[in-house]
């Protein structure tokens, strides 16, 4: 399970929001290879949506409904 940590970097995969978790990620592809830190937005992904992600440059709010979106 993903652990809650206080770090103020960016994501590995959207390199777009602040890290809230480490998890552990194995998706060759992508150059994941255990431990990765993410944000609120990437940490509950499957592996197709964090590749699409890293590939297309993507924000990984658009994989969510919209009343779920809430900045902050």
């Amino acid at each position: 399970m993903a652990k809650k940590t206080k770090w103020k970097w960016k994501c590995e995969i959207c390199r777009k929001h602040k890290v809230k978790f480490k998890d552990y990620r194995f998706i060759d592809s992508c150059g994941l290879q255990g431990k990765t830190y993410v944000c609120k937005w990437c940490i509950g992904l499957d592996n197709v949506a964090i590749s699409d992600i890293i590939r297309d440059e993507l924000n990984p709010k658009v994989f969510y409904e919209e009343s779920e979106v809430v900045d902050g």
